[in-house]
């Protein structure tokens, strides 16, 4: 009786760490997750929404006049390099602004809306954004929808209040490649607003990967990106690279490089 009892245990415990590792690593989980966090906006609805990404190097301007600005160069420039590195986007620093295409400000809170008006625009044109957001990420695309510049604005007084600051810095960045909305039903995530991650889940990965294979383009839209969504997973499958995402996205990553 007792080892019946044990034997129902272990299969109970085996089978539900089974149930959690199925449900980011389900085929459909992982296309209706892509869908829900490349293909729908934030604080922007889309009737007709597409693809985005970018198709050029990426050049980043660092600018801080708030906390210690090495240091935050420092976690910026670990997180790019990863991204770099699961994407295959050539991602650098450059002083010259004019020829930056993502810049990243980190600055006080009460300084703000003067960042916006420097970098993005008027700010009463993402009044919604201002007023609910820690920080603020912000991209242009041009009419073949892919990515041409970005700005992302840390508030370092009001990221650290709200104990978000790594966060800040991890998802902004990340957003600005392609994957610009939020979903909570998307877990574990990064997007997930509701999620206590910091650092890119294996879900994260396998959606940057996703975002930037050789069977999907810039313009696509939702039925478009469904039906080559197949190809994408079977290239995942091919590589082993569901099975093994919670081992890969930790490579060069900020949450390595912590010791976290």
């Amino acid at each position: 009786m007792i080892r019946f009892s044990l034997f129902l245990f272990i299969s109970f415990i085996i089978s539900s760490f089974a149930l959690a590792q199925e449900r980011w690593q389900d085929d459909d989980y992982i296309r209706d997750s892509f869908l829900k966090i490349a293909l729908e906006r934030e604080y922007k609805e889309n009737k007709y929404p597409k693809l985005i990404r970018w198709n050029t190097p990426i050049k980043l301007f660092f600018e801080s006049d708030s906390g210690d600005a090495a240091f935050q160069k420092e976690l910026l420039s670990v997180h790019a390099q990863h991204l770099a590195h699961i994407t295959g986007l050539s991602i650098d620093f450059t002083d010259d602004r004019k020829t930056a295409n993502i810049f990243v400000i980190f600055t006080t809170y009460d300084n703000i809306e003067n960042k916006v008006r420097q970098y993005i625009g008027d700010p009463e044109n993402i009044r919604a954004a201002l007023d609910e957001a820690i920080c603020l990420g912000n991209f242009r695309h041009n009419s073949q929808h892919q990515i041409t510049r970005g700005s992302i604005i840390i508030p370092v007084d009001y990221a650290r209040q709200k104990r978000r600051f790594l966060d800040c810095i991890v998802e902004e960045i990340t957003q600005l490649l392609g994957l610009p909305n939020d979903s909570n039903s998307v877990f574990p995530s990064i997007f997930n607003d509701v999620s206590i991650d910091a650092y890119l889940s294996p879900l994260d990965y396998l959606l940057l990967k996703a975002l930037y294979s050789k069977h999907l383009q810039p313009g696509m839209d939702v039925a478009q990106v469904t039906k080559a969504f197949s190809h994408v997973l079977a290239d995942f499958h091919a590589n082993n690279e569901i099975h093994n995402a919670a081992y890969l996205v930790q490579r060069y990553s900020l949450k390595t490089y912590l010791g976290d």
